[in-house]
């Protein structure tokens, strides 16, 4: 006789903890909904417990070496992590945080009122799209436009044969060559055995590259060795001279080191490449097809259709340039008030702590600093305003004015915008941005030297390296780590599962109301023990009188999955009908040995059969070992006199009705699929009276599944609409919720949710898991300082204080290193020596500070009110530091 035991009894005890366990993991995930944090006290004891858990701690024997070794690794990243998290967030920073930007109001910012309502704006964005639309139909449909694309389609033709005419005549041997090939070799001829050992292999390769190498590591370290002694000043080591005399020492070493004839069978490629350039592509051919292109647009502007689409476009552009600047004023106004919300002042504070944390303790303020000195010095130059107007009106004639772009006026015109703002852009503000990069590239240093980032960074770089390296640090596919996933780690994480509970399950209709609560599925029970998969697939190719077939076959079957459920509540009421029946109780369900099972044959349909693709041959359920005991019931002395007779009868037809439910369920699916089928067919034998916009193959069964699946389902819900289903998480979620079961899992829950809402501000106790010890060996945090470093000068090329109408094109002058402590006289120094104001931001003892942004903010009255935009000195965004 069969055993009728499970693979895992249910173990009260432990299924208590897990199930306390499963919801208290749902209270944090209502935690973390209602906008709650876990402390860093709470995430150390976290991080504590899984380190000590007995995966980590104690991995499995069976796992291999390397294994066990990921193991270790894992469990230092973890430390590491841990480490950095509560070092650099020491004080809740990162939750404090998270809680203000939730409360930011705004203060008493004023919201720019819009320009244009949503109607409007869809209306003109329907216009632009017409306009844009117009443009491209003209584009596509002009003659120039068309032959063009020809003769580029011709050029490229000719380049590709060429590029295969030479590839042919490398690999084609010369006459010579063949003429050989009828003829013996020379009698007793032979020849020595090369050496293709790994060691000689390797050998010959480090010897070719030793050889044409540019410069080894030693000249490398000779050379910062020497820059650095040439370069030494009083404040230190010149870091731009040094590399600047460095780079010059390698460029001549590597080209002392490189062979006369590299460098000149270099250059003889790179003079080909240019020479077969030119002739594919001369001058003559250049300029044709710059004034084809030209001629292009000169017909496109003579168009009827163009002005209209062309005028419809730059006053779209017109209008929203000038509601962008209007808003951009009313944002002035905004950005102030919004700084006096304590909330948002409050997030700026923790957010920039935090990363000055991580940036070694590094203060932002000399990067805020140069960011500043920027945008004050562009928002007070005229001639850069100024530019940008020419631009517009520049590009508004070329766009309107017919023939105006074949002028030579025109060519001459853009060479001197382009030459200007290549001068504004490029030059004048150089030093500004060369100022601002510097100072990134600072704090991006500051990270990396930063000792727990590199702790982390080489924790995790252990990991990786372990994961896909091997010992000689090559990439290589470890199968016995696959073989760890899927034999010890992967079945643990099943067992380490264990016990899941299951929401509440209720159901109502006019006849009966169900409700069964308290499931707890042991996963080591619930997956099946045995799963068998098998396939026949035949395939016949006939011609003239034999006819093509094929036919394949497909068999599943699963058995083992068991059940051991305790104290499963229950609550039922018949309503109407005989007999009238209304209980609550508790029952234990046992499904042992085998346990539930089954086994499925399918087929292709043929045919003759009323199936269309696929059809069931067998099925067959197995669900003898079934056993009920009502602990608790109205009922409990008459269904177990009954619970023999019942049994006999009920399993065989539960087992029935399942075979046929499945076999039903199938053939559904067949139908389902056929219908997607005619209706696809349907879509491509309608769009071949309009194949321009017929859809392909993927989308046709696409959209005629969701047609089909819609359809269905708008029946399924007219055929149910007198029938609820309800899975209820809470009591809260209940359709019953005045009836309350014994052990109720939806008690529990609710009591988890209420607690996840319990606590101050972003706190919750729900995130107490865990029950390891708090750690007592974590770093302190250090203050945030201004730390030394040198940078380029910041400032504006050329002359200063440039008025109205004057130009200073031509006249940059570059600027000094300097060091980034003495900021107040760097400022100075972008405004010329004849500056008599310093813009640095606070004030002190008559001037400025050297420092960045202070808690006192800056004195605004000390600062020209020029009625600059907001990108000056009333930047509302340092304005509302203050």
């Amino acid at each position: 006789m069969a055993s009728s035991a499970v693979n895992r009894p249910t173990n009260v005890k432990q299924k208590e903890a897990d199930v306390n366990q499963k919801l208290q993991l749902f209270g944090i995930y209502s935690a973390f909904a209602n906008g709650k944090v876990p402390s860093n006290k709470q995430i150390d004891v976290a991080l504590n417990s899984a380190i000590a858990s007995k995966p980590l701690a104690n991995p499995s024997n069976k796992l291999s070496s390397e294994g066990r070794h990921l193991v270790a690794d894992l469990r230092d990243v973890i430390e590491q992590a841990k480490v950095l998290l509560l070092t650099k967030n020491e004080g809740n920073l990162l939750q404090d945080f998270l809680w203000q930007t939730r409360f930011v109001s705004g203060g008493n910012a004023a919201v720019p009122g819009a320009p244009v309502d949503r109607a409007t704006a869809q209306q003109h964005g329907n216009q632009a799209l017409d306009g844009l639309r117009t443009l491209g139909t003209l584009i596509i449909s002009n003659g120039q436009f068309r032959k063009l694309l020809s003769d580029a389609t011709i050029l490229i033709r000719d380049i590709a044969g060429d590029a295969a005419q030479n590839a042919a005549n490398r690999v084609n041997p010369s006459q010579d060559q063949l003429s050989q090939i009828d003829q013996a070799a020379d009698d007793n001829t032979w020849h020595d055995v090369p050496d293709m050992s790994r060691d000689n292999l390797r050998n010959q390769a480090k010897g070719a590259y030793n050889t044409n190498k540019p410069f080894s590591r030693g000249d490398v370290k000779d050379t910062a060795s020497n820059t650095l002694n040439q370069n030494q000043t009083q404040d230190g080591v010149d870091p731009n001279a040094a590399a600047a005399q460095g780079q010059n020492e390698l460029r001549q070493q590597a080209s002392a080191n490189i062979p006369d004839e590299t460098k000149d069978r270099a250059k003889e490629f790179r003079d080909r490449s240019k020479n077969y350039a030119a002739s594919k592509l001369p001058k003559e051919r250049r300029d044709q097809s710059i004034y084809r292109m030209k001629k292009m647009i000169v017909e496109i502007q003579g168009h009827q259709d163009y002005q209209q689409a062309i005028e419809t476009l730059l006053n779209l552009a017109e209008q929203y340039g000038g509601h962008g600047k209007n808003l951009s004023q009313q944002g002035a106004g905004t950005v102030k008030g919004a700084h006096s919300d304590t909330a948002l002042t409050s997030a700026e504070t923790d957010l920039r702590t935090l990363l000055e944390r991580f940036a070694n303790y590094t203060s932002a303020d000399d990067l805020t600093d140069s960011i500043n000195a920027l945008y004050r010095d562009a928002d007070k130059d005229p001639e850069l305003k100024n530019w940008f107007k020419s631009i517009d009106a520049y590009v508004r004639k070329c766009l309107k004015e017919q023939g105006f772009i074949m002028q030579d006026s025109a060519t001459e015109e853009w060479n001197t915008l382009y030459d200007k703002g290549h001068f504004l852009l490029r030059e004048r503000y150089r030093d500004h941005t060369n100022r601002v990069l510097d100072e990134v590239k600072f704090i991006g240093t500051q990270f990396d030297e930063d000792p727990l980032n590199k702790k982390f960074s080489l924790s995790m770089q252990k990991l990786f390296n372990e994961l896909g390296n091997d010992e000689n640090g090559k990439p290589v596919f470890k199968t016995h780590l696959v073989k760890d996933l899927s034999q010890v780690i992967v079945p643990g994480i099943f067992e380490s599962v264990r016990y899941v509970p299951v929401p509440r399950i209720e159901y109502s209709d006019p006849m009966i109301d169900a409700i069964v609560e308290n499931l707890v599925i042991e996963s080591d029970n619930l997956a099946p023990n045995s799963f068998e998969f098998g396939s026949d697939n035949y395939f016949r190719w006939g011609r003239k009188t034999v006819t093509n077939k094929n036919k394949n076959k497909v068999m599943v079957s699963v058995s083992g999955v068991q059940m051991d459920l305790k104290d499963v509540s229950y609550y039922i009421h018949r309503k109407q009908g005989f007999p009238s029946i209304k209980d609550t109780g508790v029952m234990d369900i046992h499904m042992g040995g085998t346990g539930f099972s089954f086994k499925i044959a399918m087929e292709t349909a043929d045919k003759s059969d009323r199936q269309h693709f696929f059809k069931i041959n067998t099925v067959e359920v197995d669900m003898k070992s079934l056993n009920i005991k009502l602990k608790q019931s109205k009922h409990k002395l008459l269904f177990n006199i009954f619970k023999p007779l019942l049994f006999s009868v009920v399993k065989p037809a539960i087992t029935k009705v399942l075979q046929k439910l499945i076999k039903d369920q199938v053939h559904e699916l067949d139908g389902k699929a056929y219908l997607i089928h005619q209706e696809a067919e349907r879509v491509a034998a309608a769009a071949k009276n309009d194949p321009a916009n017929a859809p392909n193959i993927y989308s046709r069964y696409v959209e005629a599944a969701k047609t089909t699946l819609t359809k269905n389902k708008e029946k399924a819900e007219a055929a149910t609409a007198d029938k609820k289903t309800n899975v209820a998480m809470t009591q809260h979620d209940s359709m019953f919720q005045n009836i309350k079961l014994p052990g109720g899992i939806s008690s529990k829950a609710t009591e988890y949710k209420n607690l996840a809402e319990k606590g101050d501000k972003w706190e919750s106790p729900v995130f107490g898991i865990g029950s390891a010890a708090e750690s007592t060996n974590l770093p302190k945090s250090t203050a945030v300082t201004r730390k030394q470093h040198n940078v380029s000068g910041g400032g504006v090329r050329g002359p200063q204080n440039v008025q109205p109408g004057q130009s200073t094109f031509g006249q940059a002058e570059p600027q000094q290193t300097s060091n980034s402590a003495g900021f107040s006289s760097q400022v100075n120094q972008a405004f010329g020596s004849g500056a008599s104001q310093d813009y640095s931001l606070n004030k002190a003892n008559g001037g400025y500070q050297t420092g960045g942004l202070s808690q006192g903010g800056y004195d605004q009255s000390t600062v020209p009110q020029t009625g600059h935009t907001t990108l000056g000195a009333n930047n509302p965004v340092l304005s509302g530091m203050s």
